[in-house]
């Protein structure tokens, strides 16, 4: 993206800062094709003791050659008001220079329709001493392109602070390493390897939190799970970062595993703060084979949580971390059980004053937030990245800083990059900000700390139905899995362990942005869950008869699970032509990856045919897997048959029987003849 279109993006934005609706920008553009970005060197802070020197970029987007044009410069002689002024000049700057004029003037040549030229000027020691006023602040440097009648005003900020006058201000910062998004909930030992390179976001953040010590790690248990899964097998460069990580000075925040979306696993039925077990996880090597080694099975139906796996230097202090734009109030009071506190960007609160001018730290109905500033967010999401935009966003981060400070609008600020802190110069621009003397930085713990907390309200905030509907649907494909480990008689963490990590990760908020990729990750998850769901079920087999009062079905249950289950096997017929024996044995055990072949004892009733539908059940009576239904012909035994005529022809004998010596006794003399 060009520097054009980057600072067009931020100051297409409006947010809130320290009070106002403003732009988070470091320059701005006219309403011409010709556009202008100011990036004074040293984010814009004055040295008394040199020059400040500044670079100007001038954009022709144009698709008209522009004539050879001049720089000027000017500056304010007194530091602005507030940030609202100085956000609202440099979002809209004036149509002429304002201040004094400075000294320094540059050519500009010719420009080319889309083509850029970036020039240097130096406003001297002279004009900094003698143009400034010696009170503490940020002003506007204003810089006037022209050209034949095209003219061209851009501003930006330039910081003088002034020894002793006891202006500072607090500034922290939180610095994600996380998780990319998967579909495993395990990093593969190639994409660690990636993360960890010189360009890699894990490697990037390292960097940031070496260069700012007070700022807040939030840390993704996923990392260092993923990291010490792949045990011996891993890259000496990943170790190699673990305990640099391991050295650090920084508060480390824990965030729920895979850095899951709270407000969506909420939403979704799943408590992303449960203990995560790793029984039967495995990573693959960079040549394809499996990591090793991986923690062992446990014994019986329950898992060990291998607490050594995500071990850390944890803080003390309990953070929830919701998706900007998700936590409603019953998010928010669910979230902050235990004395959790919030971390949420002002655009999700209904900020007051009173709120600004005590510090981040705010009460919220259900429990208390910490309000990180949305567009002292975006300016330094920006300064991390490369070029003069990110130099231009520095200087006016520092700006806000610096008025901030000196006006006493705020006690601190609190920025976050989001969770990618992973721009190439955010070290940078922390080390910066933080060799400034005035600007204490701190940890979340020490803004937590804050004596004066304000009540400020939520906005509403939800979590779109579609992306909800997904997430319960990845629930509910999980958990027949879940209900599998009432089936299994040991080890069966192998099997059940391995597809929660999946579905946390599957509810990552590394998803959040692009839905397309999470719907068809998705797609395969919840077919991986189905499929491992089914592996305990019973044959189909071929439809049979049923000859005779007794007979017995055959039943074949597969278990293609690699640990053993014990299972209930529950046959229902559609009508009453056949009655399955209560003294038949259907409780099965059956080995790992075998079949095991049951007899269910039954008895005739009529004939005719009838379906048997076949289910299995664990042993408290949890449904397994899918039922299947075979169709059963039903012939009354021929022996029944023979049976009844027999019986027949004998009680017709006994009637003729008795009915003769009846007969006889009335008439004796009839009998004697």
């Amino acid at each position: 993206m060009t520097a054009r279109r980057l600072l067009a993006a931020l100051l297409a934005a409006a947010t809130a800062t320290i009070g106002l609706a403003a732009q988070p920008a470091a320059a701005a553009t006219s309403t011409s094709t010709t556009s202008v970005v100011v990036a004074p060197d040293r984010a814009g802070v004055v040295d008394p003791d040199r020059g400040l020197g500044v670079s100007v970029t001038v954009t022709n987007s144009g698709s008209t050659r522009l004539a050879a044009g001049s720089l000027a410069f000017s500056l304010d002689y007194a530091p602005v008001a507030s940030t609202a002024t100085l956000l609202g000049s440099i979002a809209k700057p004036p149509e002429a220079l304002q201040g004094q004029l400075a000294a320094a003037n540059v050519d500009v040549p010719a420009l080319d329709p889309d083509s850029s030229r970036t020039l240097r000027a130096t406003l001297s020691k002279k004009d900094l001493s003698t143009l400034l006023s010696s009170r503490s602040g940020a002003r506007r440097l204003y810089v006037q392109y022209l050209t034949g009648q095209d003219r061209t005003i851009a501003v930006s900020s330039i910081t003088k602070m002034t020894k002793g006058d006891g202006a500072t201000v607090g500034f922290g910062t939180v610095i994600p390493v996380v998780a990319p998004r998967t579909t495993t909930g395990v990093v593969e030992v190639t994409t660690q390897q990636q993360l960890v390179a010189d360009d890699g976001a894990w490697s990037r953040a390292l960097l940031a939190a070496q260069a700012a010590p007070a700022a807040t790690v939030a840390l993704d248990p996923a990392v260092l799970a993923s990291i010490r899964l792949a045990g011996s097998s891993a890259p000496s460069d990943v170790t190699a970062f673990l305990e640099r990580l391991g050295q650090l000075p920084n508060q480390f925040v824990r965030l729920p595993y895979a850095d899951v979306d709270e407000t969506l696993a909420r939403a979704a039925g799943v408590d992303p703060r449960a203990d995560v077990s790793f029984t039967g996880a495995t990573l693959q090597t960079a040549a394809g084979d499996d990591a090793a080694p991986a923690p062992a099975p446990t014994q019986g139906t329950s898992d060990a949580v291998p607490t050594e796996l995500t071990a850390w230097n944890w803080s003390d202090q309990a953070v929830s971390w919701p998706v900007p734009h998700t936590a409603g109030p019953g998010d928010v009071s669910t979230l902050a059980r235990g004395g959790s506190t919030l971390l949420l960007p002002s655009d999700d609160v209904t900020d007051s004053p009173a709120r600004r001018t005590a510090g981040p730290l705010a009460d919220v109905p259900g429990g208390r937030v910490l309000v990180s500033d949305t567009t002292a967010s975006s300016l330094l999401a920006a300064a991390s990245g490369e070029g003069q935009s990110a130099a231009s966003a520095l200087a006016t981060l520092t700006g806000v800083l610096a008025t901030a400070a000196a006006t006493r609008e705020t006690s601190a600020l609190l920025a976050t990059t989001g969770r990618s802190s992973d721009g190439p110069d955010l070290d940078r621009a922390l080390a910066l900000l933080g060799r400034q003397p005035w600007i204490r930085m701190r940890s979340l713990a020490q803004l937590g700390g804050q004596t004066t907390r304000v009540r400020v309200g939520l906005k509403d905030a939800t979590t779109r139905a579609s992306v909800v509907a997904t997430a319960r649907s990845l629930t509910e494909r999980e958990r027949p899995v879940q209900e599998l480990r009432k089936a299994i008689t040991a080890n069966a963490g192998t099997v059940i362990a391995p597809q929660r990590l999946a579905l946390l990760g599957m509810l990552s908020a590394a998803w959040r942005g692009d839905d397309s990729a999470w719907r068809a990750g998705a797609a395969v998850a919840e077919k991986a869950f189905t499929d491992v769901a089914k592996r305990v079920h019973v044959l189909k087999g071929s439809d049979s008869n049923a000859i005779g009062t007794d007979g017995i079905l055959q039943v074949t249950v597969s278990n293609e699970l690699p640990v053993p289950v014990r299972v209930r096997i529950d046959p229902r017929v559609s009508n009453g032509r056949l009655q399955f024996q209560s003294t038949s044995d259907t409780t099965v055990d059956i080995p790992a990856r075998s079949n095991k072949l049951s007899k269910l004892a039954f008895k005739s009733i009529t004939n005719g045919s009838t379906d048997v539908t076949l289910s299995l059940e664990a042993p408290d009576g949890t449904t397994i897997g899918d039922s299947v239904t075979r169709r059963v012909s039903v012939t009354a035994g021929f022996d029944t048959v023979v049976a009844v005529a027999l019986i027949s022809a004998l009680g017709l004998l006994l009637a003729l029987g008795i009915y003769r010596n009846i007969q006889r006794r009335r008439h004796p003399k009839a009998a004697e003849a």
